[in-house]
């Protein structure tokens, strides 16, 4: 199947060219040999700018092979329609290559204005002026006829069919104008052909007259399809323009007889006004498309983000310099406790009071900052939302106000809180580990509330270890830790520093009230032996060394002081407490 279409293809587009290239040479043709209009080029061309390089030699040599046929079957003759043939050629294979990469990923020609200039230039004027230098040697050569009068005609008429017909044949053989009437409602359609319809009219009542110069009366309807009908509408209607103006002109008819002059300086003045037609069109309809592709697209970035939005715990707010919100996306019930719809028009600071003010700072702080703010707020149930501002700004860089985007981020928060707690977390005991002692020790050292520290020692732990091996060491360290644990008020800490040594931290100053905390945690580590896993048992004795902070007292100084009464414990005989 692939095979025959390569056939086919080709086939077809000569057959098109063939009768496209007959009509205008017999009826439209200059002095008998030069056709004011040419639009056998466009169709080659069309077909090329919808295909990939190295399909272009099949139709390259389906349009040689029509015009060949087509001006030896007209003119009767080999000689020049050969060497026409061979310059047309040329001139569509040049304006192909200029204009490659003009069609966009979706295959559509002419929706920006970049494209319509780079069309212009290459197919309205290198590639035919090229083929007209060669067209007018041919034409000298074969009829006779004066190189100037042969040059200025092969340019006009091939950069006029080329501008013309190009973008008609393209959105023809691309389908463009098959899926426009397809996707079109039926109003819509009758719309169509209303618009068509008038131009159709106007221009059959323009050039069907020649008493008044009412040229200008085609551009009219010419704008009207191009607001509501695109770049397609627009190349129909040029189109049906320059078919009925060259037609009535050429038999006598319009106001382009109105000059009086000969036929050859009446189809230039039509093509000069065709050329003018399309250049006034060419940047409107693309300026129209372009337009309505940034709406599109606008307007699926909306869907989409109303989309996400519903989907996810992410809301989307943008606020006014004031505060006050213009702008409102996602469900922002959960994170704000207010309906979206609710939110606009709303200030910021009017929200729950810990949620308001944490925006309203978070939105002030942004106005002022090119990077981004992040704030985190702790809403009621445990919900944590965290709000990302970031200021905009006008075409002039003014700050107009700030986008905000709410997010809940309880899981990250508690994940955070997880990993904090196991980093300052000893993985044995379950107890604070040293990080955790000496996070919790710098606060209470600055807060400069009484405090109280007392280290302890395992008795023996050493020989316990190696005796009865790890795992039995093991056990009564963790037996022995929650023990203290135990023996302590929840507003104390307990801490394993490694190895056989604990901590206690006590929030209290009164050292008769630490001393009897620490005599009974040393009397109940001692008051029973630990099971161990394996069988058997295992006294369990500490030493423990009591401190009291003094005023000014730095910590270094507080565990140094703690230490030496600890060992001072361990060298008493151990199994007591020493409160220095």
């Amino acid at each position: 199947m692939p095979q025959v279409r390569t056939v086919i293809a080709p086939l077809l587009a000569a057959v098109l060219c063939f009768v496209l290239s007959a009509t205008m040479i017999r009826h439209l043709s200059f002095q008998g040999n030069l056709a004011s209009v040419w639009p056998s080029n466009a169709v080659v061309l069309a077909l090329l700018l919808g295909r990939s390089r190295r399909e272009w030699v099949p139709f390259l040599i389906a349009g040689f092979v029509a015009t060949v046929a087509a001006g030896a079957v007209t003119r009767g003759t080999w000689t020049g329609p050969l060497g026409f043939a061979v310059a047309n050629t040329v001139e569509v294979a040049l304006a192909a290559w200029l204009l490659r990469g003009t069609i966009e990923t979706d295959g559509r020609l002419l929706h920006h204005h970049a494209s319509v200039a780079r069309f212009v230039v290459s197919a309205g004027i290198v590639a035919p002026a090229l083929g007209a230098l060669m067209g007018a040697g041919i034409a000298f050569a074969a009829f006779g006829l004066p190189v100037g009068i042969a040059l200025a005609t092969k340019f006009s008429a091939d950069a006029l069919g080329m501008l013309i017909f190009t973008p008609f044949f393209y959105g023809l053989f691309q389908g463009e104008y098959a899926a426009s009437i397809r996707s079109a409602t039926g109003r819509e359609r009758i719309a169509m052909l209303g618009l068509y319809g008038t131009v159709l009219a106007v221009s059959l009542a323009v050039f069907c007259q020649d008493r008044f110069p009412l040229l200008f009366l085609s551009m009219v309807p010419l704008m009207l399809v191009s607001f509501r009908l695109g770049w397609q509408g627009t190349s129909l209607g040029v189109l049906l323009v320059a078919v009925i103006g060259g037609v009535a002109t050429f038999h006598g008819h319009g106001p382009v007889n109105l000059t009086g002059e000969e036929m050859g300086v009446k189809l230039t003045f039509l093509q000069f006004y065709l050329a003018t037609v399309l250049v006034l069109m060419m940047p409107v309809a693309a300026a129209l498309a372009a337009r309505r592709d940034l709406i599109e697209r606008f307007s699926e970035s909306e869907r989409t983000l109303k989309l996400l939005a519903a989907r996810s715990s992410i809301v989307l707010l943008r606020f006014d310099v004031d505060g006050a919100c213009t702008r409102a996306v996602g469900d922002a019930a959960m994170l704000v406790g207010a309906d979206a719809a609710d939110l606009l028009g709303a200030h910021v600071g009017e929200l729950d009071p810990p949620l308001g003010e944490a925006l309203f700072s978070g939105h002030l702080r942004a106005l002022g900052s090119a990077a981004a703010v992040v704030v985190e707020i702790e809403r009621p149930g445990g919900l944590w939302v965290e709000a990302t501002f970031r200021a905009e700004h006008d075409e002039s860089g003014a700050v107009t106000g700030s986008v905000a985007t709410l997010a809940d981020v309880t899981a990250r928060i508690a994940r955070e809180g997880e990993l904090a707690r196991r980093a300052e977390t000893d993985e044995l005991t379950g107890l604070a580990n040293r990080s955790g002692f000496l996070r919790r020790f710098e606060t209470a050292l600055a807060t400069g509330d009484g405090l109280s520290i007392a280290l302890i020692d395992v008795d023996n732990f050493k020989a316990l270890n190696d005796g009865l091996g790890h795992v039995a060491g093991d056990a009564v360290l963790a037996e022995i830790a929650g023990r203290i644990a135990h023996g302590v008020r929840a507003s104390d800490l307990v801490a394993r520093l490694g190895g056989d040594e604990f901590v206690v931290m006590l929030g209290t100053g009164d050292k008769d009230a630490a001393t009897d905390v620490c005599r009974r945690i040393v009397e109940t580590v001692a008051a029973m032996p630990v099971a161990l896993p394996l069988g058997g048992q295992a006294d369990a004795r500490i030493s423990c060394g009591l401190v009291h902070r003094a005023p000014g007292q730095g910590g270094i100084d507080l565990l140094n002081r703690a230490d030496m009464a600890l060992y001072e414990a361990k060298r008493n005989g151990r199994g007591r407490l020493i409160a220095a």
